[in-house]
């Protein structure tokens, strides 16, 4: 296993994880220029919508995590990382219910109705699990079942009806987070100053344009 990334000070300031932190705030930054030109887009419809706030939330998520769970956490209590994990966690719920909305149109209305409302369900039961509990594992668990089985699973049945760019590249973008969470998971590192963490975070910076452009092209911008 690779060592722990050491801290730096600039100024008396002790950044903790600084590699790991920068790399969390380039994928905010990502994000939120994402957000930004879809936000410039004349309104296209829920699934508009729901992709902007994806991107929003998902900017916001990472750089708490960036901030809070890694650069600044010895300045914190433990607990300040919840509002990080709780934004992420809707970031998750909201890409789901992009592609479940998108997807209605070829679903009929119970079905559609039936996932929109496990998504609600299964985001209220990770996030209680992961209050009570404090326990990060089932942030993962949540970000694990939304991409692998809502977003792919979804975004696979999209491209199947209609060969559509956007859901293959949303489709590219759940399999490049795959790996860099295989990365994470395995703890696959490069050295201290580049961890499995880091490595991960590369790969949402990539996935984060794929789904962009899958987006954009979605909604036929």
């Amino acid at each position: 296993m690779i060592e722990a990334q050491p801290s730096i000070a600039i100024s008396g300031l002790i950044i903790h994880e600084p590699v790991t932190a920068l790399t969390d705030v380039l994928v905010a930054i990502i994000c939120f220029v994402a957000y930004w030109k879809l936000n410039k887009l004349a309104p296209r419809g829920e699934v508009h919508t729901l992709f902007k706030y994806y991107f929003l939330s998902m900017a916001a998520a990472t750089f708490l995590g960036g901030f809070v769970g890694h650069a600044l956490l010895h300045y914190v209590p433990f607990y300040m990382k919840v509002p990080g994990w709780v934004v992420s966690m809707l970031s998750v719920a909201l890409l789901e219910r992009a592609v479940i909305q998108y997807s209605r149109k070829w679903t009929k209305a119970k079905i559609g109705a039936f996932f929109s409302k496990l998504n609600i369900f299964e985001l209220l039961l990770f996030l209680g699990l992961s209050l009570l509990t404090l326990n990060f594992q089932f942030v993962l668990i949540h970000a694990a079942y939304g991409m692998a089985i809502v977003v792919l699973g979804f975004a696979g049945f999209v491209y199947y009806k209609e060969r559509s760019l956007g859901s293959k590249q949303i489709i590219t973008a759940v399999l490049i987070s795959a790996v860099g969470a295989a990365f994470f998971v395995f703890q696959i590192g490069i050295s201290k100053w580049f961890n499995h963490v880091d490595i991960s975070h590369v790969f949402m910076m990539i996935a984060s344009v794929y789904y962009y452009f899958g987006a954009k092209n979605l909604i036929g911008a």
